[in-house]
C-alpha cells in the first residue's frame, strides 16, 4: 500500500513539474489553419507557408531558388513551435514595426481556429519586454522575441534543428 501511495505522489509531482515547462495560452496547442512567415535580407528571401498539413520552405537569393523543402511537422514539432510563439509573446506584437532606412523586412501571418496574428516590419523588430512597441534601433539587429520566433520557424521547417536533434 505504501508503495502505491508513493508511486501516485511521484506521478502527481512529475506531472506538475512537466506542466511548469509549458508556456500558457494565448496560443493554445491547436492546429494552425494558416501560416506564412517571410524574411528578406537584401536579396535573400526565406519563406515558410502552410499548405494542407505540410510546411513549404523556400530560400531565394538574387531571384534564384537555392533551397526548398516540404516538411511534415509532427504534433510535437507544432507544440514546440507554439510554445516558442508564446515565449516570444507574438500575440502582443504590433501589426507594423518600421524604422527609416533600408534593412531586413519580415512578415508573419498566423491563424489558428478563430485567432489571427499579422505582424511585419522593415528595419525594426518588437522590443523585448514591451513587444507591442518597436525596438527603434536598426543597429541592434533582430530583437530577442523576433529571434525566438524565427528560430522556432526554421526548426519547424526542418532547417535549423537544435544541437543533438535527429536530422
Amino acid at each position: 500500500m505504501r508503495f502505491v501511495v508513493s508511486a501516485l505522489i511521484w506521478v502527481a509531482l512529475s506531472m506538475s513539474l512537466c506542466a511548469s515547462n509549458v508556456v500558457p495560452d494565448p496560443f493554445s496547442p491547436a492546429r494552425f489553419t494558416d501560416l506564412y512567415i517571410e524574411k528578406d535580407e537584401k536579396g535573400k528571401v526565406i519563406s515558410m507557408q502552410l499548405s494542407g498539413d505540410v510546411i513549404v520552405f523556400k530560400c531565394i537569393v538574387d531571384g534564384k531558388e537555392i533551397d526548398n523543402a516540404t516538411v511534415h511537422p509532427s504534433g510535437d514539432d507544432w507544440f514546440q513551435f507554439i510554445q516558442a510563439l508564446n515565449r516570444a509573446k507574438v500575440y502582443k506584437w504590433s501589426s507594423n514595426y518600421t524604422y527609416p532606412g533600408q534593412g531586413i523586412t519580415w512578415t508573419i501571418d498566423l491563424a489558428m481556429d478563430d485567432r489571427k496574428q499579422v505582424s511585419g516590419g522593415t528595419n525594426d523588430f518588437p522590443k523585448e519586454g514591451a513587444e507591442d512597441q518597436a525596438q527603434g534601433d536598426p543597429n541592434a539587429g533582430p530583437s530577442v522575441p523576433f529571434q525566438i520566433m524565427w528560430q522556432a520557424a526554421m526548426t519547424l521547417a526542418g532547417k535549423d534543428k537544435p544541437p543533438g536533434a535527429p536530422k
